[in-house]
C-alpha cells in the first residue's frame, strides 16, 4: 500500500528522547504512513534503538549515513525516498500529539490552495515540564507578510505536499526558512493550525547548536528572496560560508536562552511569574530594552498579548 505521508526524521546522539519521539508517530490515529529515519552516524545508541523498533514496525524505514552528513543532506536523502502524498517532518527530540498527523492531513485534503502547514507548539524542557506555549494563527496571507521578516515557523512542525522540494545544503542553518520564503516567492501558499500539535523540546544545546553565524544565513535567506521577487532568481550557487565562526560566550548563550524562555511564557503563565523572572534577569544582564518590553507587556490580558504576536 502506498502511504499517505511520509513521515521524515532525522537523528544525530538523540538516545536520550528517541524512543519518545518514535512512538509518539507510531501511535498516531491516522496508521496509513510510512517512517522514514534517517541516522545521521550517532555515535551514542540511536541506531540500535531504531534497529529495534524498525524490526517491530514495518512502516519503519532506516536510512543509515557512515558519517555526520548534516541536516539539510540527511533531510534530503529522507526526501528522495518518500513516496507519501505528504512529507511531515519531525525531530528526534520532540513529541507529535495523538491526533497530529490526521489533523494536518484532514486540513490538507480540504484546503487545495495551501502547500504546507505547520502548527502552534507546546514548549517543554529536557525532563517534559511544559515551559510556555508557541501560539501560532492560521492566516496565510498575515503569515507570508510575517515571513518576510521573521521566521514564524515550527520546524518539525510541518506538512507539505511531496512535490520535488527540497532544501539547499549550503544554509547551514535557517535552512527552513529559506525553504519557507522559495514556498512563497513561486507563489503558493503557507498556514499554520492554531492548535498545538506538537511538544517542542528545548533545552540548553538548543541554543549551542543553532546561534553560530545563524544571522548570517537567516539574512542570506531574506536577502535570495527579495532577489527573486525582483529579478526571478537569486544567487544561491554563489553562497560561500563566512570564513569565520562568531563564537558564543556562556554568558551571551545564557541570556539569550532566558530571553527567549520569557518571550514563551508570555502567553502561558501569569504576569506576576513572568515579572519574576525578569527581575532576576535584568539583575544580572543589565538593561535590555527587548526584557523590558516584555515586562510591560506582562500587564496586559493574555487576549491582547496573543493579538500582538499576529501584528
Amino acid at each position: 500500500m502506498i502511504p499517505t505521508i511520509s513521515v521524515i526524521m532525522p537523528v544525530y546522539n538523540a538516545e536520550k528522547y528517541l524512543v519518545e519521539s518514535i512512538e509518539s508517530i507510531l501511535n498516531q490515529s491516522l496508521k496509513n504512513f510510512e517512517f522514514i529515519i534517517i541516522n545521521d552516524g550517532s555515535k551514542d545508541k540511536s541506531l540500535g534503538i531504531i534497529k529495534k523498533y524498525a524490526k517491530k514496525d514495518k512502516r519503519i524505514i532506516l536510512l543509515n549515513n557512515s558519517r555526520n552528513l548534516g541536516l539539510q543532506k540527511t533531510l534530503n536523502k529522507g526526501l528522495e525516498v518518500a513516496r507519501g502524498k505528504y512529507v511531515a517532518r519531525m525531530d528526534a527530540d520532540d513529541i507529535s500529539l495523538p491526533k497530529r498527523l490526521e489533523i494536518q492531513f484532514n486540513y490538507m485534503e480540504d484546503h487545495l490552495e495551501i502547500f504546507l502547514v505547520g502548527s502552534s507548539a507546546i514548549v517543554i524542557d529536557g525532563n517534559g515540564n511544559r515551559l510556555g506555549i508557541f501560539k501560532k494563527f492560521n492566516n496565510s496571507s498575515r503569515i507570508k507578510k510575517k515571513l518576510r521578516k521573521v521566521n514564524c515557523i515550527v520546524h518539525p512542525s510541518v506538512m507539505f505536499r511531496n512535490n520535488q522540494i527540497a532544501y539547499r545544503e549550503k544554509f547551514k542553518t535557517s535552512e527552513d526558512y529559506d525553504l519557507y520564503l522559495r514556498i512563497i516567492s513561486s507563489g503558493k501558499k503557507i498556514t499554520n493550525l492554531s492548535d498545538p500539535l506538537l511538544m517542542y523540546r528545548i533545552t540548553s544545546g538548543s541554543f549551542v547548536s543553532t546561534m553560530p553565524n545563524q544571522s548570517f544565513y537567516f539574512n542570506k535567506a531574506k536577502e535570495f528572496y527579495k532577489q527573486r521577487l525582483k529579478e526571478g532568481r537569486d544567487e544561491y550557487n554563489n553562497l560561500t560560508p563566512p570564513r569565520k565562526i562568531n563564537k558564543i560566550s556562556n554568558k551571551d548563550l545564557e541570556r539569550n536562552s532566558t530571553s527567549t524562555l520569557i518571550f514563551i511564557k508570555l502567553l502561558d503563565s501569569s504576569g506576576k511569574e513572568i515579572r519574576r523572572e525578569i527581575k532576576k534577569y535584568l539583575k544580572f544582564n543589565g538593561i535590555d530594552l527587548r526584557i523590558i518590553l516584555y515586562y510591560l507587556i506582562s500587564f496586559l490580558p493574555k487576549r491582547t498579548v496573543s493579538f500582538l504576536q499576529r501584528i
